[in-house]
């Protein structure tokens, strides 16, 4: 799969004392504490911390999101997609559990679920451009490549530096076989950002299938094994 925007949390307030098990919990605490643990990326730990929580007090939406959000980091793409639907029949407010929850269910190959969710979340935060580039490949992904170039074309509209955006866009033109466009786009990507190894990569692809120019495609291939030796 397409890479895709996952979602990130950071919470500044930190702790070290463990809460152990026991009937009467502060679960704002807890939560916190569990908060914190996905700052240090220890995931299974911030699951039983959640668990905690939710033990206690099961109708509290934050810790089913923020347990998602450590279910995501997983890959446990089915738990996510449950713990997210869960926070959100608690709390439908919370944006960013439909936006986990788009991201688990594209994992999962459920592109039209997740293109309901991203549209949400558009709703609620238009300028999200992490949720409009994972709809663009969702689209792409049910061959909806018109949709997906429209919706690339407002994210690079609003965000015309977003390399990604490009490298996106140049995949669809790829598929549709239009080479030029998709060059173009390349092109585009690697002058905003020339660590940018896929935009390498893509050209390298263009220059063996379209033109055997394997003079070129190695000169890119070799830039990508020096932006990224392993």
């Amino acid at each position: 799969m397409s890479r895709l925007y996952r979602y990130a949390i950071v919470i500044t307030l930190l702790f070290s004392t463990f809460i152990p098990v026991r009937a009467q919990i502060n679960t704002e605490q807890v939560l916190r504490i569990g908060a914190n643990t996905h700052y240090f990326e220890d995931y299974i730990l911030s699951i039983q911390y959640f668990n905690q929580v939710i033990s206690v007090n099961p109708k509290l939406a934050k810790p089913y999101f923020y347990r998602a959000i450590a279910k995501l980091n997983l890959d446990d793409f089915a738990g996510a997609e449950e713990d997210a639907t869960l926070a959100i029949e608690r709390n439908p407010f919370i944006v960013d559990a439909y936006e986990v929850r788009g991201v688990a269910r594209q994992n999962q190959g459920k592109n039209r679920e997740a293109i309901e969710d991203y549209n949400k979340v558009l709703e609620m935060l238009p300028e999200s451009r992490g949720v409009m580039f994972n709809k663009a490949m969702a689209q792409n992904e049910i061959k909806d490549r018109e949709g997906a170039l429209n919706t690339f074309e407002s994210l690079l509209k609003k965000y015309p530096r977003f390399e990604n955006g490009y490298l996106g866009r140049a995949r669809i033109r790829l598929e549709e076989k239009d080479t030029i466009a998709a060059k173009a786009d390349i092109e585009k990507a690697l002058s905003i950002n020339s660590s940018a190894i896929n935009g390498y990569l893509m050209r390298a692809d263009i220059a063996i299938h379209s033109g055997q120019d394997y003079k070129s495609a190695l000169g890119d291939m070799d830039m990508a094994i020096k932006l990224q030796p392993e």
